[in-house]
């Protein structure tokens, strides 16, 4: 038995705990399941730590979550340290990994963030990329004002550059016309234009 092996099977006979007399036959299932799913588990976890030390990391702030209908992922609309806004998109929210990123990224909007993100080939398209979030490092609700001619900006960059559709976004959220705003407030008015994506 190499080395490997005997670590994972007295892993795993730890985790099943002792043996009840008689229980052999079970006890023994039990430690053999529990060895499959503790490699299979260290194999998942390395493709996953070899994704973050390939990933670029930068520091912004969650503003939008919504899921595409077609692929399940997650887009999410973050805005960078220059304060412009960046679009990432999960793994399929059809997985355990893209549902939790999914679910965790919800909790944390108007939060700065450290990203994780890599750029993967699509699918569909090997010649085109797209930016994948592969983990989220919380670092608590972010207070800093949003300048208003920023925020106006980003408005608008959300929108595409339909001017109707920002102003009327910035009214529904309750924006002032002058002055700065908080993120939770720009997050709003970017959550009004998402809803209208998906109407």
């Amino acid at each position: 038995m190499n080395p490997r092996d005997l670590e994972l099977t007295l892993a795993a006979a730890r985790a099943a705990g002792p043996c009840p007399p008689g229980g052999e036959a079970a006890w023994s299932e039990r430690v053999r399941a529990q060895a499959v799913h503790l490699y299979t588990l260290a194999d998942s976890v390395g493709l996953e730590l070899q994704r973050l030390d390939a990933a670029k990391q930068f520091t912004a702030t969650l503003l939008t979550v919504r899921v595409e209908a077609t692929s399940t992922r997650g887009l999410l609309v973050v805005r960078n340290t220059s304060g412009e806004l960046e679009h990432l998109r999960t793994d399929r929210g059809d997985t355990d990994a893209g549902r939790a990123m999914i679910e965790r990224a919800r909790t944390l909007v108007g939060h700065r963030l450290r990203v994780y993100r890599l750029n993967e080939q699509m699918a569909s398209n090997a010649k085109l990329q797209v930016r994948t979030v592969v983990h989220l490092t919380d670092f608590g609700p972010d207070t800093d004002p949003v300048h208003e001619h920023g925020a106006k900006e980003n408005v608008l960059a959300a929108a595409e550059g339909d001017k109707e559709s920002a102003r009327r976004a910035w009214l529904e959220a309750g924006l002032p016309e002058t002055g700065s705003v908080t993120v939770r407030r720009l997050a709003e008015a970017l959550a009004l234009l998402s809803s209208a994506d998906t109407e």
